[in-house]
């Protein structure tokens, strides 16, 4: 059997466009074999920007998918956002890949975290019906004797439990970055103004291209896809190592407090969803607020030999503060696009008389807060759809 050679360019290199270009090439066959590009404004190598989401993300796997399409009241996005209607099966086919990755010994293990996580909900949990949660390891639901009344008084009414992990996610971009390059992948950087321009940007003749653009989609020319919008997030870094737990508490007005630890020491307190807001670094009365919640739902987040202190605990806890940050997730109404279409491109090399030729596009963005956790999921969808309108 002849096996074919294509040249293949994925457009962002976030945590989508990464393993998305990781992923065609893994899975090149005795058929087709590709050469894949990534083209990127921004790699994970670049000090941290406004522009780069990945950089800035939690992240824990803990699924907002409920399988009915539409987000679960917790969600990592607004209200008016839904789900792929495969989105319950991409997270949990990405939570499988994440879980060997974070064994002991794996090559990656170092960027994850395995825990116990709690989520708390400001309702009871309906007797009888299927919790969007409960295929997770070591699921139960919480018992009414477990919500004490210091719980009681932030609103929460329920909550559960599970193992998932916790991903470190700077030390995981270097590490999908170092993936990519190892497995051949070429990595080329510009600025894409039009999809009909690749092929000339790049220099070189290509067969198709993925777009992994996040809220890049919603600009570059040839996509302009009006759905997406930006849900920015805004977080406290803080250096926590004595915290070997998450949390997360969901309120009825869809705000939401998370403790994320990181196997590193360092922990994450978050944080809100504020649609369509460009602000570009961090708002001070944000991070006092975060910071008074996450105190009031976690007051183990205090530094254990400071507990005797004469300080407030907002003092105490501002001593082990490393960073505030803010992000800008990649929200688009209908949940993720995982779609081809056929497109007109610029020839980089003109040996026919045709100046422009088709090529297929592949979409895979619009994953809100929630790229992580379905990453190797939707790469592996996209990738299907690669082979099948290469084949």
């Amino acid at each position: 059997m002849t096996t074919e050679h294509k040249q293949v360019v994925v457009l962002g290199a976030g945590v989508i466009g990464l393993t998305t270009g990781i992923s065609i090439i893994e899975k090149s066959s005795s058929r087709l074999e590709y050469a894949v590009t990534v083209f990127a404004s921004h790699l994970p190598t670049d000090p941290k920007s406004i522009d780069y989401t990945s950089h800035w993300a939690g992240a824990h796997h803990v699924s907002h998918a409920t399988g009915a399409g539409h987000s679960a009241p917790d969600a990592n996005s607004s209200s008016n956002a839904s789900e792929h209607p495969d989105q319950l099966s991409i997270d949990k086919e990405t939570f499988r890949i994440m879980w060997d990755l974070s064994a002991p010994d794996s090559e990656a293990e170092h960027c994850f975290m395995r825990l116990k996580q709690v989520e708390y909900y400001q309702e009871e949990i309906p007797e009888g019906k299927a919790h969007h949660l409960s295929w997770y390891p070591d699921f139960h639901v919480l018992p009414s004797a477990a919500m004490t009344p210091e719980l009681k008084s932030q609103g929460i009414r329920s909550g559960v439990s599970f193992t998932t992990f916790t991903i470190d996610t700077p030390a995981y971009l270097r590490y999908l970055f170092s993936r990519f390059e190892k497995a051949g992948g070429k990595v080329v950087r510009g600025r894409l103004e039009h999809v009909r321009d690749v092929e000339t940007q790049i220099g070189a003749q290509i067969d198709a291209i993925l777009n992994c653009t996040g809220l890049g989609a919603l600009t570059l020319g040839g996509v302009e896809d009006s759905n997406v919008y930006p849900l920015r997030g805004q977080t406290v870094l803080l250096r926590a190592p004595w915290v070997k737990f998450g949390r997360t508490v969901s309120n009825k007005e869809g705000l939401w407090t998370y403790i994320i630890p990181r196997r590193s020491g360092d922990l994450i307190l978050g944080g809100i969803k504020e649609p369509n807001d460009y602000h570009p670094t961090p708002r001070p009365e944000t991070t006092l607020d975060i910071l008074t919640r996450g105190l009031n739902f976690c007051p183990e987040l205090i530094p254990h030999s400071e507990a005797d202190s004469q300080e407030t605990a907002l003092e105490r806890i501002k001593s082990i503060i490393l960073e505030e940050g803010c992000g800008l997730r990649p929200a688009r109404h209908g949940g993720i696009r995982l779609e081809t279409e056929l497109v007109d491109i610029n020839v980089a090399f003109d040996s026919t008389e045709s100046k422009t030729k088709p090529v297929p596009l592949i979409h895979n963005y619009g994953h809100s807060g929630s790229g992580f956790q379905s990453s190797w999921g939707s790469a592996h969808r996209a990738v299907k759809l690669l082979h099948g309108v290469l084949e």
